[in-house]
């Protein structure tokens, strides 16, 4: 058992891990309504990718209703689609040339919205669930069909908030770092001058974080019950794209189900999921100031946390959200299928292999990041090196310029014994034995 994970903090992760497990494995495609292909990055949970959890949640509620559910992973996007009732898009980079022409198309847009809506074959799609109704209204700018708003939920099962009453964690963030400048790493460096901060999350090396924050590493998706079940604040950070949408991550939903209080850097978005009351920092406060009045009155702070937590796990629960993809549906499958023009096949293969190229360009900028990062630490260490040199040659100075010094130094110069003269033999030559 990690460190990090408690009997108490997730009694269900097995059999949540499970059932993931076997969804991943494709052990449970097949039931009686149908079939729903989630089509997503990666089929392997080791590598941390939030669209695949977010699918997992859904599939594993769609499939207690009675859905077959399986993954379709993007190192396999370039081959025909499985049989399916529905397909559902969890990634705008997804091209759907593979998919059958009476497969229900549909895209779920979670993040990227506006790359999303410039998509050149959004017409293809049969319909599209957006994650906050920011996204929905400009999706609906440049497409005619059917559009709903499905957030991002969480699995109540393994999120269910059993743990000690003793939280032993001030504050927690679970950021991942791929690559770009989060907002919360400037955020954070007046809160860690007053209070430790532990931070979980995928690429550390890559992180230049300051004093007051501990890296604790990468944890499992199933370890996260029990770091948010540990912690009375969580820190999260809406990268950019999303942060313009109110598209909220599963971080809000997760450690809210644990009974931690997040704080976000954004309201954006939250009134709709009648989670207004969330804690927010940026342009209207500074993030140790609301980390300070929350830490500062405990009891306000659990109150806050319990009325949240109540929130969503009867509104925000996976459960709830198959409930709505059901409703959403319906209609669809009961109409015609859209047309999909011909060329979406060959456009395919031109993406897969695009993609295979951008994948090398990703490396590169990995290690050339990871150059960068060694460089800066050298240099650091070499004005560490001069600094303690001139400190040196200072001290130096002052000390050939002390009087006392000058004195000794002449007086050592008067006391150093003369040459003794070379002995001679009897004939007047140099002892030679000398």
């Amino acid at each position: 058992m990690s460190p990090n994970r408690t009997e108490s903090s997730a009694p269900g992760v097995e059999g949540v891990i499970a059932d993931h497990l076997a969804i991943c494995d494709g052990a449970k495609a097949d039931g009686p309504r149908g079939t729903v292909v989630f089509c997503v990055s990666t089929d392997d949970p080791a590598e941390g990718k939030g669209d695949l959890f977010v699918a997992l949640g859904l599939a594993r509620a769609l499939g207690r209703a009675g859905w077959g559910v399986r993954l379709w992973p993007m190192d396999r996007w370039n081959e025909p689609l499985p049989d399916a009732d529905v397909a559902v898009s969890m990634i705008e980079s997804f091209v759907p040339g593979g998919v059958a022409a009476r497969t229900v198309l549909l895209g779920w847009v979670r993040n990227w919205t506006e790359r999303w809506v410039e998509l050149p074959f959004l017409a293809a799609f049969d319909g599209f669930l957006a994650s906050s109704i920011a996204t929905a209204d400009e999706l609906r700018k440049r497409y005619d069909g059917p559009i709903g708003v499905l957030p991002i939920g969480v699995d109540t099962e393994l999120f269910d908030g059993v743990a000690p009453s003793a939280r032993p964690s001030d504050i927690v963030t679970t950021a991942n770092f791929w690559g770009a400048e989060r907002e919360l790493q400037e955020a954070i460096r007046p809160v860690a001058a007053r209070h430790r901060v532990d931070w979980y999350g995928q690429n550390a090396e890559h992180l230049v974080l300051p004093g007051g924050v501990l890296h604790r590493g990468a944890v499992t998706f199933e370890e996260l019950p029990a770091v948010y079940g540990s912690a009375k604040l969580v820190l999260d950070d809406l990268i950019e794209p999303a942060k313009a949408f109110g598209n909220h991550n599963s971080r809000l939903f997760e450690a809210l189900a644990c009974g931690a209080l997040p704080i976000t850097n954004t309201d954006a978005g939250l009134d709709e999921l009648g989670l207004s009351e969330v804690p927010s920092y940026g342009e209207h406060a500074a993030l140790v100031d609301v980390v300070d009045g929350l830490l500062d009155d405990d009891e306000r702070r659990a109150a806050l946390a319990e009325r949240l937590r109540s929130i969503v796990r009867d509104r925000h629960s996976y459960a709830s959200r198959a409930e709505s993809f059901d409703g959403f549906l319906a209609p669809i499958r009961s109409s015609d299928r859209r047309v999909r023009p011909e060329w979406l096949g060959w456009a395919t293969e031109v993406r897969e292999s695009l993609r295979d190229a951008e994948f090398a360009l990703d490396e590169t900028r990995s290690g050339l990041h990871a150059e960068q990062q060694r460089t800066r630490r050298l240099r650091s260490e070499l004005d560490e090196t001069h600094a303690r040199l001139n400190e040196v040659a200072t001290r130096l100075r002052a000390i050939e310029s002390h009087p006392v010094y000058r004195t000794m130094s002449k007086a050592a110069r008067v006391a150093r014994p003369l040459p003794r003269p070379a002995r001679r033999d009897a004939q007047g030559r140099p002892n030679s034995s000398e």
